[in-house]
């Protein structure tokens, strides 16, 4: 590659270097903001899902409509976005001000991230260059992966997660003004490109019940008629989805895509492999800072045996595809993954650290052997003008589900770790209301409302509470654990279905 090439390269691993310190540096901030906005995981853990879902759903039509009126110009509207958005993030001074924010970023971000790829693989460089260029600029993102987690440690340690978010507008301003010099603005669009809005929205709208209802169930029961109500209709959405897919003129899932069996079984090998990964990402710095009482930024440090897993997999995961085929790996991946989850179920809470060590290991292999392959063997299961398609539809899926798998999660944790704090309260003769033990369940105890219950009782019956806390948590945790192992054992059944002969004669 010449000079210009080179730099035009490295903006591109910058912008995709700012994208990767997002998602994961949000993750080990959840205590925080529970803390700062007197909340329980069950409401925080919408700064992960909210951002995912609109990441997801915006990415294909930012796709399209880079297609249509240029690559250059929907960087710079989508990196403008994701720019306020942080700004926004910086100042929120309400956690439902932070969840709007990060709705807002992951719309700069799903029209940031299609148009990055497919700039650096028609404008960079000569067609050989490819697969190198594709490398590189994954290497940005997953580089950001491994640091954003230490990023927002080294934010909350010097005293406002907020600080984190002034990342985002570093490399966002960085990224913003490589596009504006480097980036030659395109004079050619594709014509008659069509957006499946009805599509979007109908699934959108679905999901969002779903992880809203899944949210609100402890709080309103979980056989109440409204929350009985809200789940009805997200999976009537659910239902019209197909529906309207067969009427509109692009639809995101193409009906002839959807009748290849192949396509299927990949499509949902996408989604599976995401749970356990999901999990880890949320729980794993938790269970450090409120179980282990670690720091932020040694929580950070931490989490690095499945960061750094999962940066180095989507690298090398390319070789071992063509060296090992898809259904080897897809197997013992999940295999892998299925039993990481077990670990941490399985190995006692005195282990401390090491109860979660050999689970962060083993998911973080398996991600290594699921999360590429699986994306690869979805776009060689169809046409290869359809490609750009399918590794959209793929990484949408895998988004979608992610949030989804942390909904359910979430709320098998929550409802476990508030059953069992309350047993382990009455074995101890301590009287919590339970509004009190709402209040304190899953961990932090530096809320407003959970100082002031923490401060009813006795030195005695405070350390009771503590200890019953982190059992409670810990129990929670492994339930959520239990969750993402049967999630991606699903993975294994697929995996064995998987023709790999069938899987390379795309369909007519």
């Amino acid at each position: 590659m010449d000079r210009s090439s080179i730099v035009k390269v490295i903006a591109l691993m910058v912008t995709g270097f700012g994208i990767g310190i997002d998602f994961t540096g949000a993750l080990i901030l959840v205590p925080a903001i529970e803390n700062s906005f007197d909340a329980d995981i069950t409401s925080t853990q919408w700064v992960l899902n909210i951002y995912a879902l609109f990441f997801a759903m915006t990415m294909v039509a930012g796709g399209r409509m880079g297609d249509m009126f240029g690559h250059r110009k929907m960087m710079i509207i989508g990196l403008t976005i994701f720019l306020f958005s942080s700004i926004m993030c910086f100042v929120s001074p309400s956690l439902d001000f932070l969840i709007f924010s990060r709705a807002l970023q992951g719309i700069g971000a799903g029209c940031v991230w299609p148009c990055t790829l497919a700039f650096g693989a028609t404008k960079v460089s000569r067609p050989e260059h490819r697969a190198m260029i594709m490398g590189m600029i994954l290497a940005g993102v997953t580089s950001g992966n491994v640091f954003g987690p230490l990023i927002s440690g080294a934010a909350v340690n010097f005293g406002d997660w907020r600080l984190f978010f002034l990342a985002n507008v570093v490399f966002s301003t960085i990224s913003m003004v490589t596009a504006l010099i480097l980036m030659e603005r395109e004079t050619q669009h594709k014509q008659g490109e069509h957006i499946d809005f009805a599509g979007m929205g109908i699934l959108s709208f679905a999901v969002l019940l779903l992880l809203y209802g899944l949210d609100v169930g402890a709080d309103w029961g979980w056989s109440s008629v409204p929350l009985l109500m809200l789940f009805f209709v997200s999976v009537v959405l659910f239902l019209l989805f197909p529906k309207v897919e067969k009427r509109v003129k692009e639809p995101l899932l193409l009906p002839q895509m959807m009748q290849n069996r192949e396509f299927r079984i990949t499509l949902g090998l996408n989604m599976f492999n995401v749970s356990a990964a999901f999990v880890g990402l949320l729980y794993f710095p938790q269970y450090m800072q409120k179980v282990l009482g670690w720091s932020v930024f040694a929580s950070a440090v931490g989490l690095a045996p499945l960061t750094v897993l999962l940066a180095v997999g989507s690298i090398v995961s390319g070789t071992l595809y063509n060296d090992f085929g898809p259904k080897r790996l897809l197997f013992w991946g999940y295999v892998i993954a299925t039993a990481g989850a077990l670990s941490v179920v399985a190995l006692p809470a005195g282990l401390g650290y090491f109860q979660i060590l050999p689970g962060m290991a083993m998911i973080g292999l398996g991600a290594t052997l699921t999360v590429g392959p699986s994306g690869t063997a979805a776009v060689c299961a169809v046409k290869p003008e359809r490609a750009g398609l399918v590794g959209g539809l793929s990484f949408m899926t895998h988004l979608v589900y992610g949030a989804i798998s942390v909904a359910c999660a979430t709320a098998i944790m929550y409802a476990t770790s508030l059953a069992n704090l309350g047993k382990q309260l009455t074995a101890d003769g301590i009287d919590l209301s339970a509004a009190d033990q709402r209040a304190i369940n899953g961990g932090t105890l530096t809320t407003d409302t959970a100082r002031a219950v923490m401060e009813k009782l006795s030195s005695d019956e405070a350390e009771k509470v503590k200890s019953a806390i982190a059992s409670a948590f810990d129990a929670g945790m492994n339930m959520a654990f239990v969750f993402a192992a049967i999630s991606v054992s699903m993975g294994v059944l697929l995996a064995l279905m998987l023709d790999e002969e069938k899987l390379h004669k795309v369909e007519s």
